[in-house]
């Protein structure tokens, strides 16, 4: 009897961990059919895609609008798939708005359900109050997820970050310049502007004028702008050209490379500010939309209690590393605080030290099962 299994992921980041459980699930369990949403990650990775969610991120109300239809549709194609080929496990990764009703149906059919990272697990003072009724298991990254879930009811258990494993460069510094035109000698600023389509157009042009200020100050410095793979690195050199005529290397590979060998960066806050701590690049952490997102985020900070933006803040519950968020993120603050990075020790050092503390959050030195583990104990119990 073949087993089945559907991975259901719908940002950058879910698709990173669901290749991730889909490529140990086909090593372990060969004969496994593994289906899923995600994007090129879980592709690669053998996951038979039902529906591609590369461009379904988004943030706030206005942005989340304007993908709701194709959302929506793929909802009700996930549905019939599910109801079609019962399989014996579904996996959902964060992405709460689509998974979590997607999951209450499923319980109600009797499928069973592994909630991996649930939306929100980062908070420390609340865990989503739907997710313990609609999946058998909670994997969670985060201790104090883990102990709240449980407290409310959940099966949950806490896991070691996917990212203390993978998120490691595959080249030297050397090898990385050399590919890239840099001067492995001189300073390298990182320059990651998100995954979501709204965010480059945002702040590319914005990371372009930061680069133009800093060259006044620096010569030496040198830039390198990320480049998500589902966007095409000309758009994105048309977006820097708004901002400067200076040439920039644009990086499409892996942005573990970037990270690891770049001196400091600027991080769209989301998961790379968390890839950045592990890979201990000292950074600034920066959220800028147009003028309706702005308007929007005035409006809910004050309901939402909004003190950090970016995880390496909220998982140490303090200033890691600066915030620049819609107005304050202009190209004055964010030379002014990028400077420091890359010339004052004392300034790196604060950020290093706050890393080491990070990996010790997430599991780190600690003796626990990772999540593949107990999916494929739950398959393997759940399948005759």
């Amino acid at each position: 009897m073949r087993r089945s299994v559907v991975i259901v992921s719908g940002e950058a980041s879910g698709d990173l961990y669901g290749a991730d459980v889909a490529q140990h699930l086909k090593a372990r369990l060969p004969d496994v059919e593994v289906y899923g949403i995600g994007g090129t990650r879980m592709a690669a990775a053998g996951v038979r895609l039902i529906a591609d969610s590369r461009h379904w991120g988004a943030i706030g109300i206005v942005e989340s609008l304007k993908v709701a239809p194709k959302v929506a549709l793929a909802f009700q194609r996930v549905k019939r798939f599910l109801s079609a080929t019962r399989p014996d496990l579904i996996i959902p990764i964060d992405f709460g708005a689509f998974n979590v009703p997607l999951c209450r149906w499923a319980k109600a059919q009797q499928m069973r359900v592994v909630y991996y990272m649930p939306p929100g697990s980062w908070r420390r003072e609340r865990q989503g109050a739907d997710v313990p009724q609609c999946a058998a298991l909670i994997l969670t990254p985060f201790e104090w997820s883990a102990a709240q879930l449980r407290a409310m009811g959940a099966r949950a258990q806490w896991v070691p970050h996917p990212l203390l494993r993978l998120a490691h460069p595959s080249e030297t510094k050397e090898a990385f310049s050399e590919r890239l035109g840099l001067d492995p000698y001189r300073p390298i600023v990182a320059l990651l502007p998100g995954s979501r389509r709204h965010e480059v157009r945002a702040l590319t042009p914005l990371y372009a004028r930061v680069a133009d200020s800093v060259y006044t100050l620096m010569p030496e410095a040198q830039f390198v702008i990320s480049v998500a793979p589902h966007f095409n690195p000309d758009w994105v050199h048309s977006l820097w050209s708004d901002g400067s005529r200076q040439w920039i290397p644009t990086e499409t590979r892996s942005v573990w490379n970037l990270l690891a060998h770049a001196d400091a960066a600027i991080v769209c806050s989301g998961t790379a500010t968390l890839e950045a701590a592990l890979l201990r690049t000292p950074m600034l952490i920066v959220y800028r939309g147009d003028w309706l997102m702005n308007l929007e985020y005035r409006l809910r900070r004050r309901r939402l209690q909004l003190r950090w933006i970016g995880l390496p803040n909220l998982i140490l519950q303090r200033d890691v590393c600066p915030e620049f968020i819609q107005e304050t993120a202009s190209p004055e603050t964010l030379t002014r605080a990028l400077i420091p990075l890359l010339r004052d020790e004392s300034a790196r050092q604060a950020q290093l030290q706050a890393f080491t503390e990070i990996r010790q959050a997430l599991g780190e030195g600690r003796t626990l099962r990772a999540a593949h583990e107990w999916i494929i104990e739950t398959l393997e119990h759940a399948t005759p």
